[in-house]
């Protein structure tokens, strides 16, 4: 018998694709706890990190649910905005990577391509909740489905679209 998957548990996939989001984080993040930090300061760090590795494992869990598994209903709008703000992670630690001498702080392709990518993304993410729930009647609104967790994740991170733009402070400065 075939079993059908729901998704709305997290399996090896998912773990794999959350490790990979902490990989593009120890990218972004490597500098900044190498400065000398106070007590504070690691926290900061350390909440970054976490909120950072969480985002940026974004694209990767897209990608693993949507072409290895065979999930009814997948995605929904929660798993493409949880992509769609992974994405300016996953670019800009690429762009860090291939310039690994200079901080990255003052390369001004990634500054530029950090602060745009965060930004465009934020606002499309922004467009998407507002038109979704907002602006429709509360019995259309009532109707989006909130599950599989990927779903609500990705949900989360978009109307918590600032943390992104402050996230992405903390990386650049």
């Amino acid at each position: 018998m075939e079993r059908i998957d729901s998704g709305r548990d997290i399996n090896v996939l998912d773990g794999i694709a959350l490790v990979m989001g902490s990989a593009i984080a120890s990218v972004h993040m490597l500098r900044v706890i190498r400065s000398g930090l106070s007590p504070a300061g690691w926290i900061m760090a350390w909440l970054t990190f976490l909120c950072v590795a969480l985002t940026a494992a974004g694209p990767f869990i897209f990608l693993a649910r949507r072409y290895s598994r065979k999930l009814r209903g997948y995605p929904k709008v929660g798993d493409w905005l949880w992509a769609l703000l992974g994405v300016p992670w996953l670019i800009t630690a690429i762009i860090q990577s291939v310039v690994p001498g200079e901080d990255p702080r003052h390369n001004p392709l990634f500054a530029t391509t950090l602060s745009l990518s965060l930004a465009i993304s934020c606002v499309i993410a922004l467009a998407v909740v507002w038109g979704t729930w907002v602006m429709v009647p509360p019995e259309q609104a009532a109707r989006v489905e909130a599950a599989p967790w990927t779903n609500r994740v990705g949900l989360i991170l978009s109307i918590a679209w600032p943390i992104q733009c402050g996230l992405g402070m903390v990386v650049l400065s």
